[in-house]
């Protein structure tokens, strides 16, 4: 992502008329080859009134495409092709580019520019990619705790086994998925630059495909590590001299999730990871259970948190996202229902210690070392129901870390089909007490809400071009009164 003053702006239009004709280029190639190819033309406009911010269910898990606050016009295309059918080797790339056009300031986007290839049931991917990663109603949920979507991709290099596959002496009773990856964060935060994100993920299902009651469990692991301070350091508490080591070694630690508070090697390390783990951990223990009825599917889940041993321990045992996904089986009216209830408000308890099995204070997505906390490019990686500092009304220091990771929230979405029109709508009421070091008093409440509808128009030479209008409002103490909407035409190029 890169911004501009206005004076500039022509170079991102001349950048994205240049990558048209790369599209289109490869376009001819790519059906001599008989491939699956998706290429896709968007142009729209957005904003809201009453308030700084635009609605949360309008600019939540977008990928980080819509601004936060402000109106701004947009165009967008995209280019993937897919992996040929009955190819057990093969391979396939996309780009997607979507350019905003805001009061002031240009902002580009690449959030999705990639290569990818398969063997067999294994997937080996390198840029960036939309994904999410955790037990959770696809479509619908208000985001996976830990990877909803609501940020920018990282670019990574990825390998992963994508679908549930099962060694043929399991006959398909148990079967099993994962990912492991290696990924790049933003040098322009505010806190560390050159540092990496480690990630893995492993999930199982007990059931065959065709079982009527399936359960999945699993888990996923991420890490931000090595890298070199942006601020001061004097006492050597973030890292050694400003530096936080990325050698075999500490990689080594990081994957394993091994305490170096055996050694204490703070010539090595700063304090804090001198006599903790490498790297700020976190990530999310999952469950799941599918019933498949006759007129119905259902979808339980439920995601229990870890940063710390506050989980193993038990102590934050309150907290995590619980969900309920029912998908009917038809064509028109209610298709999807899905409710859910995210809290995050034990941590493990107000006191910390690293010696006993108190282990509390966890302070959710924030970290000592990484003081912008579990984001990228100024948003949230995980849940958007967790806000930062720069997203609500409360605090005017306009920094990026999580103020309200205290957090207790319900949600309800669903799915409508009414002829050829498609309805979403998406409604959330959350108690927000901020953090441990910053409480509010009283708790603050808000709801928020949003409509999705979109229908198919006809365009000439494109007629399978889609109308999409979105409307969301917020009402409550972290932001003031606010609707907002944005409208957008989207022309299939294939």
């Amino acid at each position: 992502m890169s911004q501009m003053n206005p004076k500039y702006s022509f170079i991102s239009m001349i950048a994205f008329k240049i990558m048209v004709l790369l599209c289109i280029l490869i376009d001819s190639h790519s059906l001599r080859a008989q491939r699956n190819v998706q290429s896709n033309f968007s142009v729209g406009m957005g904003g809201s009134v009453g308030g700084v911010y635009n609605p949360l269910w309008l600019r939540a898990n977008q990928y980080g495409l819509v601004p936060a606050s402000g109106s701004y016009g947009f165009s967008g295309i995209s280019y993937l092709v897919d992996y040929r059918p009955n190819k057990k080797i093969d391979w396939a790339y996309g780009v997607s580019s979507q350019i905003n056009l805001g009061e002031n300031k240009a902002d580009v986007f690449f959030p999705e520019a990639y290569v990818k290839g398969k063997l067999g049931i294994f997937e080996l991917a390198a840029g960036r990619q939309k994904q999410m990663f955790g037990l959770v109603d696809s479509t619908l949920s208000s985001g996976s705790y830990i990877w909803s979507g609501n940020a920018l991709p990282m670019p990574k290099v990825e390998l992963q086994v994508k679908e549930y596959w099962s060694p043929g002496f399991l006959k398909g009773v148990l079967a099993f998925k994962g990912s492991y990856a290696h990924g790049w964060f933003e040098n322009s935060r505010e806190d560390v630059r050159d540092f990496y994100l480690h990630q893995k993920t492993f999930y199982g299902r007990l059931g065959k495909p065709h079982w009527k009651v399936k359960f999945y469990g699993g888990f996923n692991h991420q890490v931000q590590w090595a890298g070199r301070l942006k601020y001061a350091d004097p006492y050597n508490i973030s890292a050694k001299n400003g530096v936080i080591p990325s050698d075999f070694k500490t990689y080594i630690s990081v994957v394993t999730g091994r305490s170096n508070a055996v050694t204490g090697d703070t010539a090595t390390y700063g304090y804090n990871d001198g006599f903790n783990r490498s790297g700020n951990h976190l990530g999310t223990v999952d469950v799941g259970l599918e019933i498949e009825l006759n007129k119905s599917k259902v979808f339980f889940y439920r995601q229990s948190i870890y940063e710390d041993g506050s989980l193993y321990y038990g102590n934050n045992i309150t907290d995590g996202l619980h969900g309920l996904a029912i998908t009917r089986k038809v064509d028109q009216g209610l298709v999807k229902l899905v409710f859910e209830y995210l809290n995050t408000t034990s941590q493990g308890g107000t006191i910390f210690s690293d010696k006993t099995n108190i282990r509390g204070f966890d302070n959710y997505l924030n970290n000592g070392v990484y003081l912008n906390g579990w984001t990228y490019f100024g948003k949230g990686i995980g849940t958007p129901l967790m806000t930062l500092d720069a997203e609500t009304d409360l605090s005017p220091s306009n920094r990026i870390y999580y103020d309200n990771n205290r957090v207790e929230a319900f949600y309800i979405a669903g799915e409508l089909a009414m002829g050829r029109n498609k309805i979403q709508f998406r409604g959330s009421l959350s108690n927000a007490i901020g953090w441990f070091g910053s409480e509010y008093f009283p708790v603050k409440k808000q709801y928020s809400g949003g409509i999705l509808w979109h229908r198919p128009i006809q365009i000439p030479g494109f007629p399978e071009s889609i109308l999409k209008a979105n409307l969301g409002l917020e009402k409550g103490n972290l932001t003031a009164p606010t609707i907002g909407g944005n409208v957008a035409i989207s022309i299939p190029l294939d």
